[in-house]
């Protein structure tokens, strides 16, 4: 443990950022770690959110350019700062500002399903030809088959997600569907090529 204390993790968080996962993961990395210790650089100081979140968009270029110094930032962050940090940095995709410029940088959701998938055999029409059906056995774990909780979530409505069969597995502590963000009568699209 002594020696985990005393090693230094920069090199980790710098230009080998993210070397073990797929290289699509590592600008999504690098983008939550840049924000991070431009954020962590404007932290403490007395301004307001806008002013904050102006202040460590202008610092971020630093850290773009310099992997070496955006890794000793970011262990100089971890090392050094306390919960409320990591509290109000988790919190910033909470403002209103960020909220607001996700809802012009990328779709609105239209569909978001909180589905229980009971621990039984689906059967599901095959693409090629619907009269025929094949099995999908439920997923056994070391305490034996159970439910799958899972989310459904898509920016275009598709054929088939607001169906009866569906809206059945739909669990009751969540709102089943976002239907305030679909306009109204949105044109459903064709099921995904990809399935």
């Amino acid at each position: 443990v002594r020696e985990y204390t005393s090693m230094h993790k920069a090199c980790f968080y710098g230009r080998c950022l993210g070397f073990q996962f797929s290289p699509t993961l590592r600008p999504f990395l690098q983008t939550v770690v840049i924000s991070m210790v431009s954020f962590g650089e404007s932290y403490g100081k007395q301004q307001s959110g806008l002013g904050m979140a102006a202040f460590s968009f202008l610092t971020s270029g630093k850290y773009v350019i310099d992997p070496e110094l955006r890794g000793a930032e970011f262990e100089r962050i971890t090392q050094n700062l306390d919960m409320k940090f990591w509290k109000s940095f988790w919190n910033l995709t909470e403002s209103e500002l960020l909220s607001g410029l996700a809802s012009i940088a990328s779709n609105l959701v239209q569909l978001n399903l909180t589905l229980t998938i009971p621990p039984e055999p689906l059967r599901l029409p095959l693409a090629s030809d619907p009269r025929l059906f094949a099995s999908v056995s439920p997923p056994v774990a070391h305490w034996g088959p159970g439910p799958v909780n899972m989310r459904l979530i898509s920016y275009e409505l598709r054929e088939g997600q607001d169906s009866e069969e569906l809206l059945a597995f739909s669990r009751t502590e969540a709102p089943p569907i976002s239907l305030s963000l679909v306009p109204f009568g949105a044109q459903k699209h064709p099921p995904s090529p990809w399935l």
